[in-house]
């Protein structure tokens, strides 16, 4: 058994299609599939269930995706111990994140990074913070972005940044002219906001029910990209982190102000214990960690800016 099909296999398990896998690969579906029926006829077994879509596993199939994850990841050790001391780091690295995490602040540390180490390949996946749950129990990802994060009993989480939330809002609107602004001043402001079934949605409700706000929403939404575009073309405002924003409030598409009291949304990186980080994967958590540490240093003392 050649370590591209093991590797072809998590990736159509992975992706839940044999044509997104092809993809990866650089082949075609069809290539592909007789790859994967050259495997069950291995393994006297079906691993792959092609009756449904998107496509699942069989129970066999999920069997031997825990397993060949196991082994691509032991693989994957091993030649980072062979090649050592060189100095380049190879292979995949596989993130789940949040939409709010920003689209494009993380695909440019991606990029960076992938610039940096020319060996490795980054992928990242946006989802809803439970499937990025799954994704990190399944040994699908390498590790996984959320915001407020649980204490699992099965997961580790380790913080990643604080960010400061703000009032969002078009830069022609009424607010955009304040410098500051309590949950109080946004009584009778109509707010949009993340869905319901987001913790980052019932934190800000809770924020501002605490400090004398009102938590009804009149739009809700479950991606920060879709809210900012609602924002901008709208009179109704939002409470969003201050760095997903940085660049409409530079170009002055929109506006941000500060509120008081401060409210802060915890950013961390999830993993499993039992899956030590590759080479590479901790690379990226430490280029991640850089990242958020400059931004941080560059607005420790900057005003929100309209």
């Amino acid at each position: 058994m050649h370590v591209d099909v093991i590797e072809l296999f998590c990736d159509i398990a992975s992706e839940r299609s044999i044509s997104a896998g092809a993809r990866m690969h650089g082949i075609t579906q069809s290539a592909a599939s007789q790859r994967i029926m050259a495997l069950e006829r291995e393994l006297e077994t079906r691993l792959i269930d092609r009756g449904t879509r998107p496509l699942r596993l069989t129970a066999a199939g999920e069997l031997y995706r825990q397993g060949a994850r196991d082994i691509l990841d032991r693989y994957e050790h091993l030649k980072q111990r062979i090649a050592r001391p060189g100095p380049a780091i190879q292979g995949q690295v596989r993130v789940a994140a949040i939409y709010s995490a920003g689209i494009d602040l993380l695909n440019s540390v991606a990029q960076r990074f992938e610039a940096d180490h020319p060996g490795v390949r980054v992928q990242v996946d946006y989802l809803q913070p439970s499937r990025i749950v799954d994704r990190v129990r399944e040994s699908r990802v390498d590790f996984g972005i959320l915001s407020y994060p649980q204490k699992w009993r099965d997961l580790v989480a380790q913080p990643l940044r604080q960010e400061t939330m703000v009032v969002v809002c078009r830069a022609g609107h009424a607010l955009a002219s304040r410098e500051v602004l309590s949950p109080a001043d946004l009584v009778d402001q109509p707010i949009v906001g993340f869905d319901s079934s987001l913790p980052v949605a019932s934190q800000i409700a809770s924020y501002l029910r605490r400090n004398g706000g009102n938590s009804d929403l009149s739009h809700s939404f479950d991606n920060i990209d879709t809210i900012k575009a609602y924002v901008g073309h709208s009179h109704e405002a939002a409470i969003l982190p201050h760095r997903a924003v940085a660049r409409e409030v530079e170009d002055g598409s929109l506006a941000a102000i500060r509120l008081e009291p401060c409210l802060s949304r915890p950013v961390a990186i999830v993993s499993s214990p039992d899956r030590p980080h590759t080479a590479a994967a901790q690379a990226l958590i430490e280029a991640l960690r850089a990242d958020s540490d400059a931004s941080r240093d560059e607005h420790a003392d900057a005003a929100v800016t309209r």
